[in-house]
């Protein structure tokens, strides 16, 4: 068989069905099988079809079964020299071969499936002696054959050849689930479907239907089912990966199948015997590699991917440090943001917006808890006269400062507020008016207590505070409201002398 590589995806191939095997071929098989029937009668048949006595001839006259200087020249001669065991099997493997030449499979290569199903004969023939089976040939045939539901996959859906090639790596059961992930049907299932199922013996038709699930008892056709099993999972050991894994199980399978050979030893046996079979049955194969070597490819193979990974996980890293410092950006300008929306720029307090937030809070839990909560309106006394006296770079330097005294007469769960200009706000949750107005003095007292330092020097300051209680059992109806109130209350204040507190509802 040339070594034709064909690649691509098939799509908009027509479809090819697999022709059945010639009933002389068919009839070959069955009388092969048959111990009635004799070897003069098995010739005969195999005379009726000029293919196979090509083959025949080939094979007899090939290294393996001839001496040098003697000569097969007739097909009983041959028949005789292979024996009916040796005739079946290569009767089905031509059989097998000749009906699917001339199918395309797409992308999947054919001349390496033909190498994986030889090493699969190869190995189900060396287990077969080693389990003193008593036809090795059949294992052979068997070994040849149990995979071909995936060239069957790939000549049906020829454009999945190339994906259905890429699963030849994987072992076992991961390989048969990737099959019916991607075509709807596994290998051997495939296989039951097909025509060429009909024309084999029942026993080697069973066993490539069942050999990944083989049967557990000890007649004929599950001890030969089991061999097609274990000669995969040697297959695997040269082409599948993890090699970790598959080595394991094979090993371990095969231990408790009774075949007690090294590993290394059995991988050299099963690429010698591919090799003589591919010589004998025309096929090209690749240079075949010991267990050594196998190893030697993984390992260097896992290096690789290693090295793949520590190039992918640096990479990584870096990208997690750019979006690390991106994020980091991000949050510092989202945070200089939220400062500059909440924060008064000059004394640092809270802004009106935040003061509205918060009253709005306060007045919603007062009225839910029940709880009385109180409101300051501030306001700096004679600011303009400061401004105009000194400038305004010493007001600024007025109102920094005392929106550090106002802090310091306040609880830690009150709040104040720059409202605008010269004029604070100041929140007292969970207050009734005598505590706010104890609060309020403290404010008042606070800020009138020493001059002011400033850039023109110290400066003499008061202020008049206005205040009002939210009373629960009667909350105003609005926030805005509420503030009304202590506007009043601070306009009081002004009028009848600043530098006092005056409390809404109060007269003077």
């Amino acid at each position: 068989m040339s070594r034709d590589r064909r690649q691509g995806s098939g799509r908009g191939q027509k479809k090819i069905s697999i022709p059945a095997p010639p009933a002389a071929l068919a009839k070959v098989i069955r009388i092969a099988g048959d111990p009635d029937r004799s070897l003069r009668d098995l010739g005969r048949v195999c005379s009726q079809e000029p293919g196979l006595t090509i083959e025949l001839l080939r094979i007899a006259n090939s290294a393996r079964y001839s001496s040098p200087g003697t000569r097969i020249r007739n097909v009983p001669q041959a028949v005789i020299k292979l024996g009916a065991r040796a005739v079946r099997a290569h009767s089905i493997t031509y059989s097998i071969r000749a009906a699917v030449a001339s199918t395309s499979t797409g992308g999947l290569d054919a001349n390496l499936f033909w190498e994986d199903s030889l090493r699969r004969a190869a190995a189900a023939q060396i287990l077969a002696e080693y389990t003193r089976y008593e036809d090795p040939f059949e294992a052979f045939a068997l070994g040849l054959t149990q995979d071909l539901g995936a060239l069957l996959l790939a000549v049906r859906l020829p454009h999945l050849g190339e994906a259905l090639h890429a699963l030849r790596e994987k072992p076992g059961h991961s390989r048969l689930e990737a099959e019916r992930i991607l075509t709807g049907r596994s290998h051997p299932e495939e296989f039951e479907h097909a025509r060429l199922s009909e024309t084999l013996p029942e026993e080697i038709a069973f066993a490539v239907i069942h050999h990944h699930n083989p049967p557990t008892d000890d007649s004929r056709v599950a001890r030969l089912t089991r061999l097609g099993y274990m000669a995969d999972l040697l297959a695997d050991v040269v082409q599948a990966h993890p090699k970790e894994f598959v080595i394991e199980k094979a090993t371990s399978v095969l231990a408790e199948a009774g075949v007690d050979v090294p590993m290394e030893t059995l991988v050299d046996q099963m690429a010698t015997r591919l090799v003589e079979l591919a010589d004998e049955l025309d096929i090209q194969v690749g240079t075949q590699q010991s267990l050594a070597e196998v190893m030697l490819e993984a390992q260097q193979a896992m290096l690789d991917l290693a090295q793949r990974q520590e190039e992918q996980t640096s990479a990584l890293e870096a990208q997690l440090r750019a979006k690390e410092e991106e994020t980091r950006v991000l949050e510092e300008s989202n945070r200089r943001l939220m400062h500059m929306a909440s924060k008064d720029p000059l004394t640092e307090l809270d802004n009106r917006r935040m003061f509205n937030r918060a009253l709005q809070n306060a007045m919603e839990v007062s009225v839910r808890d029940f709880q009385p909560a109180s409101v300051l309106i501030v306001d700096v006394d004679h600011f303009k006269r400061i401004n105009d006296t000194y400038g305004h770079p010493a007001g600024d330097d007025v109102l920094k400062a005392l929106a550090r005294r106002m802090e310091g007469a306040l609880r830690t769960v009150d709040k104040v507020a720059r409202l605008g200009g010269e004029e604070f706000g100041v929140l007292l949750p969970n207050s009734s008016k005598v505590g706010g107005r104890m609060v309020a003095e403290r404010i008042r007292s606070a800020i009138e207590a020493s001059p002011i330092p400033t850039g023109e020097g110290p400066i003499e300051c008061t202020a008049s505070i206005g205040g009002t209680t939210l009373d629960p059992d009667r909350p105003p109806r609005t926030r805005d409201e509420l503030i009304k109130q202590a506007d009043q209350a601070l306009y009081l204040a002004k009028n009848t002398g600043r530098n006092q507190v005056c409390w809404y509802g109060e007269s003077r």
